[in-house]
């Protein structure tokens, strides 16, 4: 009873504390059993119950065994991960078609083909912490960093690879005649604050070197937290007079981009529309499969277990997680398993 009131506390600090980093971390271990890897380990652990370490492990529970390697494998298989991701990355795609065939014949002028990008007043980048931990797939190599020293190397390719994605949006905005401020939420974490500035101007050098003004860029460190993202955005327009007198942006005007991961684009879209933000999607990093190949060796492929897709299982259902518990809290609007939020989608 003790340890369970103390789970509970806890749960209920992470609802009142939700940016505080000690809390972040024991959320974190508190839903690590969520996650496929998490619920294997802690299944292998029930079947060690009955375990007498004097005679050995004859008496394990096979049950939980076969319930645990179930776990893994499926979770493990690349079709079930493409299937899992595939779905959640294609939900802006979806609401934003099925919003046109609905307005139609009623409010066409309301749903531009394409988004106005020329009335983008700023760009949220939301992203990993460059101080990170990154897997070996992910590293650069240290010869390479020797031969070709470069600032961008201590980044995360994935990271770099969002941040010249946001380039691209900020030159096709600066064509459509919009200024827009860049934000950036993976700022540094590590270090004392000599540090973090010099890892901070890492992140701005590879903006700056792709045509963003110096100016226009802002970097902060809270990572993938959406909820944070969309009050630091908020702040930031109303610095610029783009809030009119209730807080929120100019209705049907002023737009947010948001340059996110495919994966978490519907709960930071979402996010930002509770907080009365007008969306223009600028989705990344698609790991799905529209399953359209006729290779028979390679569909056979994706039922041979790997660990980049328990990897990518293992974010399906992180996200699903982070999605629900945003709803729980009250920061995103109401849903259905259609999402019928109106946000706008930037063609690629």
């Amino acid at each position: 009873m003790f340890g369970g009131a103390i789970i509970l506390a806890l749960i209920f600090l992470s609802f009142a504390f939700t940016g505080d980093p000690t809390i972040s971390a024991i959320r974190r271990i508190i839903s690590f059993p969520l996650t496929p890897l998490g619920a294997t380990i802690t299944t292998l652990l029930f079947s060690f119950r009955d375990v007498s370490f004097e005679n050995g492990f004859k008496k394990i529970n096979g049950q939980w065994v076969a319930i645990a390697f179930v776990i893994l494998v499926v979770s493990s298989l690349p079709l079930v991960a493409r299937v899992l991701v595939n779905q959640a990355e294609q939900s802006v795609q979806r609401a934003y078609a099925e919003q046109q065939g609905i307005c139609q014949d009623v409010c066409p002028a309301d749903i531009p083909e394409a988004a106005p990008l020329g009335q983008i007043v700023g760009l949220v980048v939301l992203g990993d912490n460059m101080d990170a931990v990154r897997t070996p797939a992910e590293l650069s190599s240290r010869i390479e960093n020797t031969v070709t020293p470069s600032p961008a190397a201590s980044l995360s390719p994935i990271l770099l690879s969002r941040l010249d994605s946001a380039s691209r949006l900020y030159g096709r905005v600066q064509q459509a005649g919009g200024a827009p401020f860049v934000m950036v939420t993976a700022g540094p974490v590590v270090g004392n604050s000599e540090r973090r500035t010099q890892k901070e101007q890492v992140l701005r050098q590879v903006l700056i070197n792709n045509g963003v003004p110096d100016a226009a860029i802002s970097v902060n460190r809270n990572g993938l937290n959406a909820r944070e993202a969309m009050k630091d955005a908020q702040d930031l327009l109303e610095e610029r007079g783009q809030l009119d007198g209730d807080g929120t942006s100019q209705l049907n005007s002023n737009r947010v981009a948001i340059v996110a991961p495919a994966l978490t684009m519907r709960r930071a879209a979402l996010t930002f529309e509770e907080g009365d933000l007008q969306v223009v999607a600028w989705p990344t990093n698609f790991y799905g499969s529209d399953f359209s190949t006729d290779d028979t060796l390679a569909l056979l492929s994706d039922l041979v277990p790997n660990v980049e897709a328990l990897r990518l299982t293992t974010a399906y259902v992180e996200e699903t997680t982070a999605l629900i518990g945003y709803f729980l809290r009250g920061w995103l609007p109401e849903i259905d398993s259609q999402w019928s939020e109106i946000v706008e989608l930037v063609p690629q």
